[in-house]
This record gives structure tokens, sequence and C-alpha cells, in this order.
């Protein structure tokens, strides 16, 4: 049996697993994200290798910013802005002695949800994944669509406000982050807005504490406003809603609601309601779809 070494970076830690090529997770772990620089970094890529060393057929990678799937260039990543133009796939290929490959991490949620869950079967959809920011991906013709740049479904840069494009406050994630949705409860509960989180605020509304209901609330009144425009572009069947929060029953629920009232609303218009679910893969979804990419993306396997 063949296994592989996935990894997804985050923000804070650098998640990985042993896994099979059936995406089974034999053994997982994680470490910090180095913060030194590129040195640091390709030093502790290259110690998760050595941890497999002679086990795992390939090292596929699930990372934030824009990158060329095909290469494992990137061209931006996120908050490691050390990697930014840097020819990852490149410096890797010098340190180990097996293939490796690099997807954007929202992409590669989408392909996990592809491969094996929400969107399996789909011939069009959309995966939003709902953190600090908006990640997005596109599915057309049953296959992830990645824009002329390696660059479509960065829905964090969504222009709400067109009379106001360059302000910060007109990008959508200033509407679907989840540390702002902990902000407004805070602000309307009259909390430190330093000591709540999301699962406090779930914990709250679940309880049926009204204040946290609200936000919630007004919450999804703008993730349904937002999916609704998306919906005008692209016509799709379902919508996966993925991140940690995406679990909640209570967002499922506020979320389908509110985009139940907009279509009302807007009953002349001939926009479809899509079907939204939420993702079936939760914090391994990124290394799962790494693998993905990696088996049939790039080496060609059969499914």
């Amino acid at each position: 049996m063949k296994n592989y070494l996935t990894v997804d970076v985050g923000g804070t830690a650098i998640k990985y697993a042993l896994m099979s090529e059936e995406a089974e997770i034999l053994e997982k772990g994680e470490v910090p994200t180095p913060m030194e620089g590129l040195e640091v970094y390709l030093d502790t890529l290259t110690s998760l290798y050595k941890k497999y060393e002679g086990k795992v057929e390939a090292f596929v990678m699930s990372a934030p910013g824009r990158i060329d799937s095909k290469t494992g260039y990137f061209f931006t990543s996120g908050a490691l802005g050390y990697v930014d133009r840097t020819d990852l796939g490149a410096l890797m290929k010098e340190r180990i002695p097996v293939p490796f490959a690099a997807e954007n991490d929202a992409k590669a949620a989408a392909l996990a949800e592809l491969w094996k869950g929400s969107m399996k079967g789909i011939h069009t959809g959309t995966v939003i994944t709902l953190g600090t920011a908006i990640g997005g991906a596109i599915i057309i013709d049953g296959k992830l669509y990645r824009g002329n740049t390696f660059a479509s479904g960065e829905y964090s840069n969504i222009c709400m406000d067109w009379m106001e494009p360059l302000k910060p406050h007109s990008a959508w994630y200033r509407a679907g982050s989840v540390t702002v949705l902990c902000l407004e409860y805070a602000e309307m509960a009259g909390l430190d807005p330093t000591k709540v989180n999301g699962r406090m605020l779930f914990e709250a509304a679940n309880n049926g504490e009204e204040k946290a209901n609200a936000a919630l609330r007004q919450y999804c009144y703008r993730m349904a406003g937002g999916i609704f425009s998306l919906q005008v572009i692209l016509d799709v069947e379902r919508v996966a809603i993925g991140g940690g929060i995406s679990k909640q029953p209570l967002l499922m629920k506020y979320m389908n609601e509110e985009m139940d009232h907009i279509m009302e609303a807007k009953s002349p218009s001939p926009v479809s309601r899509p079907e939204i679910v939420s993702c079936t893969f939760g914090n391994d979804a990124n290394m799962i779809g790494a693998l993905y990419h990696y088996l049939y993306e790039l080496e060609g396997k059969d499914k």
C-alpha cells in the first residue's frame, strides 16, 4: 500500500498526516508554523519529510496564497510573507528525493469535497470557507476552476460597496469574518472582545441567548446576501460551507433561512436558489484535497 505525507500550513500551526492513497489517516500531528523566515520554514518542512523518509511516495501540501498548482510556485502566501514570490517546488526538490506538490488551502478543501464529500457528483458548485477571512473555490463541469492566474475564488476581496471600492470595509471578509462576528457579539452583549470566541458565541446562541442569536442572524443575512451575488454570476447547484463554524447546525439553519428570505424578496429574479450545505470534512479537508490534487491532477491516477 502506498502512503503519502500530507501537510496543511496554517498561520499558527502546520498540520501533517501520514495518509494512504484512499485518504485514510494513519498518523497525524502538528508543529508550530515558523515566523523567522524562509530558511527556517524550509527546515521545518524538510524535518517533517525526514520523519517519514522511505515510507512515503510524495510530499503534498495545502497552504494559503496564490499558488501555481502545477509547479509549486508561490506568488503570494497569505500571512507568511516570506514565501511570496518563491518557487517552493524547486526548493523542496533540492531537499527531498520524492515528488512535492502544493495547492491553495481553499481549493484543496474543495477538492476533498469533490472527491469524497459534499461536492461528489456535483456539476457546478462553490465551496466557501469561513475563518479569519473568506476562502473560496469554484467547481465547473465537475472540476476545480483555478482561473487565469490561479486566483479564482478569492472571495475575501469581493467588493460590497461599489461607491467605496478602495475602503477596507468594502471587502466581503469584513462581513464574513468569524473574527468580526465575535467582535459584533461582544459589542452587542457588552463583553470584553478579547475574551469572546466562536465557541463562546455558539454556546450562548444554542442556549437561546438573545444577543448571540441576533449577532449570528445578522452575520448569516450578510453571508446569504453574498451567496446570492455569487449565484447571479455562477448559477451553481450547491454551495458548501467550510471552516470550523460550519459544523454548527444553528449556523446552517440561519443561513438557509436568510437565503430563503432573500430569494422570496427577489422573486422576479431569474436567479435560482442554490442548495446550501455544510462541508463533509473538517480540519483534515485541506490535506485530503492536497492528496487528491497530486494523485488525480498531477499523476493522472484513474478514478
